[in-house]
This record gives structure tokens, sequence and C-alpha cells, in this order.
């Protein structure tokens, strides 16, 4: 008899330890699950910054644009040269995507080939500077005839300005939602940028007029720690865009004034949400 208890109270005891053993295991898929369900809390409060723009331009001469014509892009040397192609590449899409909501049939020659054609023994980095002076070579015989080829309607010359500014930076201990105290490092920053686009009459050899646009915006960055269950790194922060807003703008608004079409009163800076 004394065997039996024994062995009915070594069965109750292993039937425990696997009861506690079930109910631990969920309850670490219970914290789990709230810990992550925290984590994906607090990443989703990153979200986009707010953006002021504004768009004018400066009409000097009549344009108009017929289905079939021809418009060469090229972007003047930028303040960091590494980055031109990527400027070209992001203002060119702007252009061509807001013309080609008016005019399939445009023709839309890409920087880099009109470079090559225009200025055949000149490097990118010795490129003309300044949308203005794109005048004084439209009354340059050597290079109308180097351009003729291209049955050129317009040169649409770009210039811009991207510039980042850190505005605060900012780390210690904080009081987090969860868990308690904890580290925190939290930095932010203002981004501007000025796209300005002066448009040449290449059959009339004459500076039609310019578009500019303008976008300024501030985002921010940080990484605080989730205590509870157990620590966890969550970075957060807002971002802000404003060349993409800025060169939105400058597109259409440029469509429109190679179209001729006049604006009905001049735009007063506008909010706008990444």
């Amino acid at each position: 008899m004394g065997v039996g208890v024994k062995k009915i109270r070594k069965l109750r005891g292993e039937t425990g330890l696997l009861k506690r053993s079930k109910r631990d295991a969920s309850l670490l898929r219970w914290a789990r699950a709230k810990w992550l369900s925290c984590a994906l809390l607090i990443v989703s409060l990153a979200g986009s910054g707010c953006t002021t723009a504004w768009v004018q331009e400066r009409r000097l001469a009549p344009t108009g644009l017929a289905p079939a014509d021809t418009i060469a892009i090229i972007l003047t040397l930028p303040l960091d040269y590494k980055r031109l192609a990527e400027l070209e590449q992001t203002v060119t899409g702007c252009i061509r995507d807001a013309l080609g909501e008016r005019y399939s049939d445009l023709r839309i020659i890409l920087p880099d080939e009109f470079r090559k054609l225009a200025f055949p023994d000149l490097d990118k980095e010795k490129s003309p500077l300044g949308g203005f002076s794109w005048e004084s070579f439209f009354r340059d015989t050597a290079f109308r005839d180097r351009i003729t080829p291209l049955g050129l309607r317009y040169l649409v010359a770009v210039d811009i300005e991207d510039r980042t500014r850190l505005t605060d930076v900012e780390w210690g201990a904080a009081n987090k939602i969860l868990g308690g105290p904890g580290p925190i490092v939290q930095g932010s920053w203002e981004r501007s940028a000025l796209i300005q686009a002066v448009v040449v009459d290449a059959r009339h050899r004459r500076v039609a007029g310019s578009v500019q646009a303008y976008a300024t915006g501030k985002s921010s960055a940080g990484l605080t720690f989730i205590t509870f269950p157990m620590p966890l790194p969550v970075p957060y922060g807002t971002a802000s865009f404003p060349l993409s807003v800025a060169c939105r703008g400058l597109g259409e608004r440029l469509a429109q004034f190679l179209a001729g079409e006049n604006p009905a009163e001049e735009e007063a800076p506008k909010q706008t949400q990444d």
C-alpha cells in the first residue's frame, strides 16, 4: 500500500507540473502577443510631416504648345554635384508626368541626351550655370546648328536648392507609456527645397519666363525602449518631403505656363500632408 500511495502522489505531482508548464507557456504567449501589439502601436505613431509650399511664375513672353512639340530639360549644376543624376531624374519625372496629362504626343529630351548634343566636348560639371544664361546660347550659330536635329520648341533649364538644417537634438531618460523610465534619443531637422525652371523659347531665341516652387517641412526621429515584458528598442518620428512637394507643384504650374495659361491669382503658401 505504501508503494501504491507513493506512485499515486508522484503521478499527481507530474500532472501538476504539466499543468503549470502549460499555464506558464500560455502566459508567455500572451505576454509576447501584448509586447508585440504594444511595439506595433508605438511604431504606428510614426507618421508623415506637414509641408508648407508655394508656386509662382514670371512671364516675359507668350507661350503655347502643339501636340507634337519637343521639349528639352536640363538641370544646372546643383549644390551637391554627386546628386546631379538623382535630381535630374526626379525633376524630369515631375515635368514629364504633368505634361503627359495634357499632351500625350510631346517629345521630351532627357538631360543627358541634350547635354551630349549641345555640349559634346564638356563634362557635366562644366555645363552652363544659371537658367537665364541659356538665352545667349540660342543666339550662337554653332550652338543652334548642333541642336537643330532635335527640332526643339522649348528648353527648360532647372536650378535646385535642396537644404537640410538640424534644429534640435535631445537625449536622456523619460517616462514612456510602457515599462516606466527608459532612455530616449530624439532629433529634429528642417528641410527646404527651391526649384526654379527657366523656359527658353528656342523658336524665337528668347526667355519666355520662369516658374518657381518652394517647400519647407520639419521632420523628426527618435528611439525609445519598451521595458516590459522584455527590453525592445522602438523607433518613432515624422517625415516630410519638401523636394517631392515642390517638384510636383513645379510640374503642374510649368505645364500650365507652357500651354499659355495664366493663373487666376498668385498662390498663397499652403500646407500639405506628405
